[in-house]
């Protein structure tokens, strides 16, 4: 039995989702496991794990676009928090004796690796820009910028595991690609075609209520904090449980282009309509593959035009996700298991 510290990324649930997956494998095969993590991952996973609160970092967003001033300076006063709070944290983590650490994109999991010398495994999808080959077009000064952002939340790892549904060239060592991790309430859930598209948005695309409206589709929309009808458009409040039966009846998807929310969708055979966040790297890849390999459309100002292209092309989508293979997290779990014997 190992005892694993585990960083979890506190930005969004797409971390903490994941590693839930991770963690429950650690404990069920007997490791004990300490998260440390903050923010909305922090509120995910506190009620059925041991967890230590730590100071976070994040990306900032202004207009539905990645802000590196205010990434920068948020994160200068998070340093000053984890500062003070620095030796507090590192007394609980010696108490605890881990023997390996893990860090989903998390910082203070991987200071704490680094300055203990405690092995550390990174597990997550960001180090697919700066350790594989990789090229995004149009884009080369900001991902130019969001590598210089990730090396900064994560060095001196002894594996580096990045979870993808599209391959890229490895081009360092100790690198591992493997298929998304995908959440069981996920793989056990059955696909049909509805007669409706899921939407998952923010306030901030609120100019497109008004395309839906002009569509003769129906329209089940996530993410606005309301309830109702309008028209063809039905807004739900978000429930994991409920969405997810969505997910599983629906005949297509619009959304930002997150990658837990497209992997899934992709598993579950939907063509997506990708929104990513201007400027931020990660979803605009995302996007761009998933167009390449014929899953979908991406489209950064939404217009009826790309309404249009995307429900009149659904029946070419499908074809091409029939193809799309079937993998659960077998091969991720195995090589960790792995990792963990060679080092304990």
């Amino acid at each position: 039995m190992a005892r694993i510290i585990y960083g979890v990324s506190g930005q969004g649930f797409g971390h903490s989702t994941r590693s839930k997956e991770i963690i429950d494998f650690l404990i069920d095969s007997g490791h004990e496991v300490l998260i440390l993590t903050y923010g909305q991952a922090l509120f995910f996973l506190e009620k059925d794990y041991k967890v230590l609160e730590v100071p976070g970092m994040v990306l900032s967003y202004k207009n539905n676009k990645l802000s590196y001033l205010r990434t920068g300076g948020r994160n200068v006063i998070q340093f000053i928090k984890r500062s003070a709070k620095w030796i507090p944290i590192q007394n609980k983590i010696k108490k605890f004796k881990p023997d390996l650490a893990i860090t989903d994109f998390e910082a203070t999991t991987c200071l704490l690796a680094v300055t203990q010398k405690i092995p550390l495994i990174s597990i997550d999808n960001q180090h697919q820009l700066t350790r594989t080959k990789i090229a995004c077009k149009g884009y080369r000064k900001e991902l130019v910028g969001t590598k210089l952002i990730i090396k900064s939340m994560v060095w001196g790892a002894k594996k580096y595991f990045i979870t993808t549904f599209y391959e890229t060239p490895i081009r360092k060592r100790n690198t591992f690609l493997f298929p998304p991790i995908i959440r069981r309430e996920v793989l056990n859930l059955e696909s049909k075609r509805g007669d409706y598209i899921l939407v998952y948005q923010n306030s901030s695309f609120n100019d497109n209520l008004e395309i839906f409206k002009k569509s003769k589709e129906k329209f089940v929309i996530f993410g606005l904090d309301k309830e109702g009808k309008e028209d063809n458009l039905e807004f739900k409040n978000y429930s994991s449980h409920e969405f997810l039966n969505y997910l599983a009846g629906c005949k297509a998807v619009i959304a930002t282009a997150g990658l837990s929310l497209i992997t899934e969708s992709l598993h579950l055979k939907k063509p997506y309509l990708a929104m990513p966040v201007k400027k931020q790297v990660e979803q605009i890849l995302n996007s761009q593959y998933l167009e390449k390999m014929g899953y979908g459309i991406s489209t950064y100002d939404l217009t009826m035009e790309d309404l249009s292209e995307f429900l009149s092309n659904l029946k070419n989508f499908e074809n091409n996700l029939e193809n799309y293979p079937f993998k659960d997290n077998s091969a991720i779990f195995k090589k960790l298991e792995e990792s963990i014997n060679n080092w304990t």
